[in-house]
């Protein structure tokens, strides 16, 4: 053999050596023990909501042989637009519609009953996603897209939600989850999933250590122009909870608000909130006063522009100046007026007659007159679903993998599912078949290196990625791979022609005290991309 050759071999063997090493080191992170052991086998899983990421949750459950149940309150998957004029008061987490004391059951609703009309029935039972007609994403297509189902190669960077839409049931479809889809594995098996129904109650038997979910569904029944409700429950051995946070809207507890939520000019309420907010024709020449500082208000102030005679925004001073909301104090229009929070409504002395009329109290002592139209971008208060050691935000002991630590039978989808939720989607499936363990609490994702060149999802993905082979390699199963490098760079290239070149500065729209709301810098393009979820 020729000397080249033995140190073409050496150098191979080496090399062999070298990237063994280097792999072990990358799967050896996780401790190796058998896969998490739960008090009896995982079969039966429910799926509560049928978004990107209830849809990817239960079309990896079903690929892993679950029996799965599908749940969703609205009558389609990823939700559907419709309005929703009058303003719903919050009410104290946990609370539902009284439960009937024999399950199952069901009754009829007709046109009037109790006083309501059947369309605020089905409005209320579903409650209508947070989407307005000229919504666009704040992410890009690449970022944005279920596995599966690509996008056609002339879709803009910039996504409507109808194509948004469009997309979620394509991807619903293809996994047979759409709303009048039925493809059982054996001949009989059950429906996978329950449209225009609700969960109502989810609790844990402690004697069978199965959950056990209240549901609700309504029906339509147009031959006789009345609603069927039926009640019952099912039981499951696991729970995802994928309902996400953008259901049930904050409406805050202001001196006076409940009064002003009952006036109306015509047939329109004067005051609601973003999640009613649909159509900007209808506000022209008017002077509309938006409450908060969120993405949707400030997206919403741009929508209302070329229409209304004037923007007034009240904006609450933050705890912790953050990015994402400054970016969104950023991209108000030119002719936004900012005022301070807002103390108080003074009592309406008609609610006939909108709320022109009406006196605004602020925190600074001044009073707001003649405003038409008052939109509430003020979050979303957290699901009743959830468990009770929970804030306004988000529920506490939650796993970076969305296992609910002290019973990690629940679960929650979190993070961005367009880009996470495949990860997490496999991950509920290997920890609940046993083919993974669970990462132990203490070691939650961690900020890279300085001088690594990875930015903080980046490093999320890859953990995800190392938990994932580390477990199928010990245990067998598919491994997987990171986004592709190029959607990472359109990502970041967007984030910035986007975002931090196309913003206007806080000077240009009318904020002399910057300090107020803190220095506007963007140390990184992930955020400029980040929900600010409940801030307002």
């Amino acid at each position: 053999m020729a000397l080249h050759q033995v140190f073409l071999v050496f150098l191979a063997f080496g090399l062999a050596v070298f990237a063994q090493s280097e792999f072990q080191h990358v799967f050896e992170k996780s401790n190796k023990q058998p896969g998490t052991i739960f008090h009896h086998p995982i079969q039966r899983v429910a799926v509560v909501g049928a978004g990107p990421a209830g849809l990817q949750a239960a079309a990896k459950l079903i690929e892993h042989n679950f029996t799965v149940r599908l749940f969703e309150r609205a009558p389609h998957p990823g939700g559907k637009l419709a309005l929703q004029r009058k303003l719903l008061r919050d009410e104290p987490t946990g609370t539902t519609d009284q439960i009937p004391a024999q399950l199952p059951t069901s009754r009829y609703h007709s046109e009037g009953d109790d006083g309501l009309t059947l369309k605020h029935r089905w409005t209320e039972h579903w409650r209508p996603r947070p989407v307005w007609y000229n919504l666009f994403t704040n992410s890009p297509k690449a970022s944005t897209e279920l596995p599966d189902v690509p996008y056609e190669p002339e879709t803009p960077w910039v996504l409507s939600h109808h194509t948004i839409q469009r997309h979620v049931r394509s991807y619903a479809t293809h996994h047979c989850l759409n709303s009048n889809d039925y493809c059982p594995r054996t001949p009989g098996a059950p429906r996978v999933t329950s449209y225009s129904t609700r969960v109502e109650k989810v609790e844990k038997d402690e004697e069978t250590h199965t959950w056990v979910l209240t549901l609700r569904r309504l029906e339509q029944l147009p031959e006789s122009n009345r609603l069927r409700e039926e009640w019952w429950t099912e039981t499951f051995d696991a729970v995802v909870l994928a309902s996400g946070p953008y259901t049930s809207a904050h409406v805050p507890d202001i001196e006076g608000i409940v009064d002003w939520s009952k006036a109306r000019e015509g047939e329109q309420y004067s005051i609601y909130h973003s999640q009613a907010y649909r159509h900007p024709e209808r506000y022209a020449g008017k002077t509309v006063l938006i409450v908060g500082a969120s993405v949707s208000a400030s997206e919403i102030a741009r929508d209302l522009g070329p229409f209304v005679h004037r923007i007034i925004a009240s904006v609450r001073p933050p705890k912790v100046p953050r990015p994402p909301r400054l970016r969104s104090l950023s991209r108000f229009p030119n002719i936004t007026e900012f005022v301070p929070e807002i103390a108080s409504f003074e009592p309406l002395k008609s609610h006939a007659e909108g709320i022109r009329s009406g006196r605004i109290h602020l925190m600074n002592g001044s009073i707001l007159q003649g405003v038409d139209e008052i939109i509430l971008a003020t979050g979303y208060r957290s699901h009743s679903l959830y468990p009770p050691n929970t804030t306004t935000r988000r529920p506490e002991n939650i796993s970076w993998t969305g296992h609910y630590v002290p019973d990690p039978t629940l679960a929650f989808t979190i993070g961005r599912p367009w880009t996470v939720g495949r990860y997490q989607s496999y991950g509920l499936a290997k920890v609940w078949e046993g083919s993974a363990p669970l990462p132990p609490p203490e070691q939650p994702p961690t900020e890279p290196n300085p001088g690594t060149g990875m930015w903080f999802p980046e490093a999320m993905f890859r953990q995800y990625i190392t938990w994932l082979n580390d477990a199928s390699l010990e245990h067998g199963g598919r491994f997987v791979e990171p986004l592709p490098i190029e959607n990472v760079e359109l990502l970041k290239y967007y984030a910035v022609v986007h975002f931090l070149n196309n913003t206007m500065s806080l000077d240009n729209i009318g904020l002399n005290s910057v300090s107020m709301f803190g220095k506007l810098e963007v140390e990184d393009p992930w955020d400029a991309l980040a929900d600010e979820g409940l801030d307002w």
